[in-house]
């Protein structure tokens, strides 16, 4: 490299840290390098606020470096290092959102409390691989380019014991430059609070929101300094939100609560307590997206299936199916799939449910089947503490001495960890054994709630499992890999169900079985299924998963009406308390089996799905061309009413205080 002067060397390490660090914000802001994310619908003035947010930083930084040091050397290091760290903090960043789907917050930092070392190894290198894939690594050039300059530059021994101007004159320069900075920072920030002021957003804090509004650095500032000095939430809303909440919670304690378009959602009839007194098997099955049903692959002039037990099991007349079902999941995905399922509320989306907002007196599933005298079991295949399990399943009505987990199916003798450990996870036929046992344990009513665990992101390969199925050579990657791990369980499946009917444990049982998320696919892998795959559809491959009712010698043929009908996880409770004749008070989500109408929102994402339409809520678009804009933002208010009283629930613990103010 020609060697520059000391001005001009001096010069281009400023500008250099301006407009790098300026440019790589656009990594986590922008549709270029956010393919299949739902990014907040932007225009000049939001755009306009971010750049001031972030200028505004950046000078307030370079002003804070001229003032504390007093070399050039070390100010060089400084802005050296400071680039650095902005680079890891954004890819940092980007390596959350590949996995979330959402910006990171420091108020869901607990996300990464579990204990999963396996999991946590393989997704790093996982996310990393494909980071680098996607070309995501232009988040770090900013910092391989100052250093390199640095190292290159600073060997020239000019620098080394050259000062900085530090006379009056200069000062006053760089103080004014520090108030410009102070100015842009802060009126970033209140154009931020400006824009959320009477709107969801203004009590819920999402955090792609405010880095696209406010500025990527300016907003974790903010965050940071927010989650270290904010006090723990209110424990009581306000006058008018809590009569808002009353008359929401109290609608659905009525027969036949509204849905957004108006109409009464009753319970079907025809199937109530169809089930009363028949053991129940709930089967939440990991990251098994609806797409893997009636998939095949032409080889060779022959016709292979990646589920063929799955798709034999949906044409019998005992079995109802629903594909057009979605998750409901937030950032706490399994255990945010488990809570829409067990409470019929959803998970608030940005915060992890089982750690933040769950108490004893929500009204559950497990505690709905325990007052009809059943016994409640739980089994999973990770470790006790997994999403604080072991605390939380207690709280919502489960039997604490019947919950299984990685720990106490080892101590039953039922897992070797040496050869019965898939990617960190028990493998499923260990879970699917413990069932079995408690299948055959006497002749009470069971309510059994399971875990699938294995069919989970990152799928590495295996050799017993992946390289080794015919579409090998058709489908490349993790999609490739996704499909074997899906085959497999298929397998698995099929060995467990047809083990309980040789051993006629099928008789008095129905299994109620659902995907709890995506398989975490990207476009790119997709597009191997679909070489048309847009956002929309997208974002519907991600997270519609299949819902299925399994009962043995039932013909269920004659119940249910329009069986592809937009339907969600916080809709279980409430079929299955009808099915099962449970004494449900609180009718949250509708009857899967009725002909109402709904919609269900992924909570995460903030995608609102319904029979008629597929709304983006984050980019207010949807999915219908010349459709009425008035009626489009009708349904967007309702959505975010619908959402801010279901989020005011769990935050502040609604039920919790009910119960007290009835003692």
């Amino acid at each position: 490299m020609k060697k520059l002067n000391q001005k001009t060397y001096f010069l281009l390490m400023i500008i250099l840290f301006f407009v790098l660090n300026l440019l790589n914000r656009l990594v986590i802001t922008t549709e270029l390098f956010n393919p299949g994310m739902n990014l907040f619908k932007g225009n000049l003035q939001t755009t306009l606020n971010s750049f001031m947010g972030d200028s505004g930083l950046l000078v307030i930084l370079i002003t804070i470096f001229y003032f504390i040091a007093k070399k050039k050397r070390t100010f060089i290091y400084l802005v050296t290092l400071t680039t650095i760290g902005l680079s890891v903090m954004i890819f940092s960043l980007k390596v959350y959102a590949f996995y979330y789907g959402t910006a990171f917050s420091f108020f869901n930092a607990r996300t990464f409390s579990n204990s999963a070392p396996v999991l946590g190894q393989q997704l790093t290198f996982h996310l990393w691989k494909n980071l680098f894939i996607t070309a995501q690594y232009v988040a770090v050039i900013p910092a391989i380019i100052v250093f390199v300059l640095a190292i290159m530059e600073l060997k020239n021994r000019y620098l080394h014991q050259e000062r900085l101007d530090k006379t009056k004159p200069q000062m006053m320069r760089v103080l004014n430059f520090f108030v410009v900075g102070l100015i842009l920072f802060s009126w970033s920030q209140i154009g931020y609070f400006t824009e959320i002021k009477n709107t969801y957003y203004e009590s819920n804090r999402v955090a792609q929101k405010g880095v696209q509004t406010m500025g990527v650095y300016n907003y974790y500032i903010n965050d940071l300094v927010s989650f270290v000095f904010t006090k723990p939430e209110p424990i009581l809303a306000d006058e008018e939100l809590n009569e808002n909440i009353d008359i929401y919670v109290n609608e659905k304690t009525e027969n036949c609560p509204k849905n957004y378009l108006g109409e009464a959602t009753c319970n079907d009839l025809m199937t109530s307590s169809i089930f009363e007194g028949k053991t129940i098997v709930m089967l939440q099955m990991e990251s098994f997206n609806n797409y893997l049903l009636n998939l095949s692959f032409d080889v060779d002039g022959e016709i292979h299936e990646v589920m063929p037990y799955f798709n034999q099991l949906l044409k019998e007349e005992s079995t109802v199916y629903y594909n057009n079902f979605y998750s409901n999941i937030g950032v706490g995905k399994t255990s945010d799939a488990e809570f829409a399922s067990l409470t019929g509320l959803s998970p608030m989306g940005f915060i992890v449910t089982y750690f933040d907002y769950v108490n004893e007196y929500f009204e559950t599933l497990p505690k709905l089947f325990t007052d009809k005298g059943y016994e409640t079991y739980t089994v999973f295949g990770s470790t006790y503490n997994f999403y604080r399990r072991n605390e939380v399943y207690p709280m919502l009505g489960f039997n604490k001495d019947n919950n299984q987990n990685m720990e106490s199916l080892e101590a039953l003798g039922l897992y070797d960890p040496l050869t019965e450990t898939v990617n960190g996870w028990v493998d499923d036929p260990v879970a699917f054994e413990y069932v079995t046992n408690v299948l055959k344990d006497g002749d009470h009513k069971k309510f059994v709630f399971a875990l699938s665990t294995v069919l989970h992101t990152p799928y590495a390969d295996v050799e017993w499992m992946t390289g080794i199925n015919p579409w090998e050579n058709l489908i490349k990657g993790d999609l490739g890999n996704y499909l074997d791990y899906a085959h497999r369980f298929d397998q698995v499946f099929e060995d467990w169900y047809e083990g309980l009917k040789e051993e006629a444990l099928l008789d008095d049982v129905v299994f109620v079985m659902y995907g709890d998320h995506t398989g975490g696919l990207t476009m790119d892998d997709l597009r191997q299924l679909d070489p048309n795959i847009n956002l929309f559809s997208y974002q519907q491959y991600s997270h519609n998963v299949p819902f299925m009712i399994l009962a043995p010698g039932m013909d269920l043929s004659n119940y249910g009406v329009d069986r592809t009908m937009t339907r969600g996880q916080t809709d279980l409770k409430r079929t299955i308390s009808n099915l099962f004749g449970l004494d449900e008070k609180y009718h949250f989500g509708v009857d899967i089996l009725s002909g109402a109408k709904t919609w269900t929102y992924n909570a995460i994402t903030m995608d609102l799905f319904s029979d008629d339409f597929h709304i983006n809520m984050p980019n207010e678009s949807i999915n219908i061309n010349d459709y009425d804009p008035t009626l489009l933002e009708e349904y967007i208010q309702k959505f975010y009413h619908q959402k801010e009283m279901n989020d005011s629930i769990l935050r502040y613990h609604y039920f919790k205080l009910i119960n007290e103010a009835n003692k």
